[in-house]
């Protein structure tokens, strides 16, 4: 099958133009046709009853005995100018009493006084209004050739004027939306040249604010956010490579070592340790980024049911003391009061451990970590602590995947930024909200905001 050739805008839109045009020029003429057609009717109709005002005037004012003269009375009469010309009168009887020469082709009309009609007598066309008088009846004829002439030369002038300027028209269509156009494929071009290597180019605009300006900007804006993301990703691929690399090679250097010379049953045991760390730890990020690509899927399921957040709150409380005591923190809970919301509890324990974890890693010795639950409208849980807090440049993004608000910080504190981003993925999943507030050397407060459910039966 033949496909169709490809149209351009451009193309397009002076076609479309034309047709518009065209289909425009068509009704206008229909319109002045019609319009032109019956001024000629209505002039020449009050024409014929001026006249026929005229001759039954003059007629009426006969009487039967003065038939013989009608016709050379109507000869000599002055006051009736061309009336007089083209006119036939007829007696009682349909007898023809005058008529002036050329009236004899006259088709017969039937007396029916102000509806004029036209004929075509010997090729010519002739207007006929019939009317009863006196003496019978009156026909008045007025040749119309001069108006038919008029309408044969509009005709003409739409016949062949119109193609001209609908050419004219397509021409200046085409070269107008080339123009306005123009703009576009100089967007096309600067969008042909942005690459993954180059995103730091932006499409030009007119500065005119007009909406390719505008389609410019907007387009700009999301290449400046891509440009972001792309670069967040490719430092995360290098720290994620880092992250990976670096286990392994304890992995492997630890292995290599325990093969080059016997050792001592404690010095294998704590080798094995280093690996059982370091491979639980290459684990656990594998799995964090398992858990985000099966999100971003759409694979990742989770079981909807009716669970106290007071009581998910004291689990995690319960997960991360061993951790916080082995830094020397101090850790309270407020959570004595049932807040029942529907969701997942595994993944509810999950981020609220992984908000604990962050509160503990940067928070000093001797510090305090603060979880309460509530309800009170929405569900709502805290998380706050004592630590050195985020930088207010920082608040925006950290929420975003592979996204560490502090770069020097070590990778057993920092992780690879992607704890946050499953946590924020988890309360929106259950429809709730994660916020955060902090100042540096003051700590930070994060808040998970759920709706509420039903009390429990």
């Amino acid at each position: 099958m033949i496909k169709p050739p490809v149209r351009s805008i451009r193309f397009r839109l002076a076609a479309s133009y034309t047709a518009v045009l065209g289909l425009t020029f068509v009704l206008i003429g229909i319109g002045v046709w019609i319009s032109l057609d019956r001024s000629i009717n209505d002039t020449a109709d009050r024409e014929l009853r001026t006249r026929l005002a005229n001759v039954r005037h003059y007629v009426d004012g006969f009487s039967a005995d003065d038939l013989q003269h009608l016709e050379e009375e109507f000869r000599e009469e002055s006051l009736l100018g061309q009336a007089s010309a083209n006119i036939r009168i007829s007696d009682l009887h349909g007898k023809w009493l005058f008529h002036t020469p050329g009236s004899e082709a006259w088709p017969f009309q039937t007396i029916a006084e102000g509806e004029p009609k036209t004929f075509l007598v010997n090729s010519e066309p002739v207007r006929l209004l019939s009317a009863p008088v006196k003496l019978g009846a009156v026909q008045i004829g007025l040749p119309i050739r001069d108006f038919e002439e008029v309408k044969r030369g509009f005709l003409w002038w739409i016949g062949l004027g119109s193609p001209a300027l609908l050419l004219l028209a397509c021409l200046g269509g085409y070269w107008m939306s080339g123009r306005a156009l123009k703009p576009v494929d100089e967007i096309s071009k600067a969008a042909a040249q942005i690459s993954a290597h180059e995103l730091s180019a932006r499409l030009p605009a007119s500065g005119v604010g007009d909406e390719l300006d505008r389609l410019s900007g907007v387009l700009n804006e999301m290449l400046s956010r891509l440009e972001a993301a792309f670069k967040r990703i490719t430092e995360f691929t290098a720290d994620a490579s880092h992250e990976l690399r670096t286990p392994l090679a304890v992995i492997h250097t630890t292995a290599e070592l325990m093969q080059t010379r016997p050792r001592i049953v404690e010095e294998h045991l704590k080798s094995w340790r280093m690996v059982t760390a370091e491979s639980e730890r290459m684990g656990g990020l594998i799995g964090d980024l398992l858990t985000l690509a099966r999100s971003d899927a759409g694979q990742a399921e989770l079981e909807f049911q009716l669970v106290d957040l007071a009581e998910i709150a004291r689990a995690a409380v319960d997960e991360m003391r061993v951790i916080s005591e082995a830094k020397e923190l101090r850790m309270s809970v407020a959570a004595q009061t049932p807040c029942f919301v529907r969701g997942d509890a595994d993944a509810l324990r999950r981020a609220i451990c992984i908000l604990l974890d962050n509160a503990i890693k940067f928070t000093p010795a001797g510090g305090e970590v603060r979880i309460a639950a509530h309800g009170q409208g929405d569900a709502l849980v805290t998380v706050s602590d004592t630590g050195a807090g985020i930088a207010a440049d920082d608040l925006p993004f950290i929420f975003e995947r592979f996204y560490r608000a502090s770069k020097d910080r070590s990778r057993s504190n920092g992780g690879a930024g992607l704890g946050l981003s499953i946590a924020r993925w988890i309360i929106t999943k259950h429809g709730g909200e994660i916020r955060v507030t902090s100042a540096l050397g003051k700590g930070s407060t994060f808040s998970v905001f759920l709706p509420m459910a039903e009390s429990k039966p």
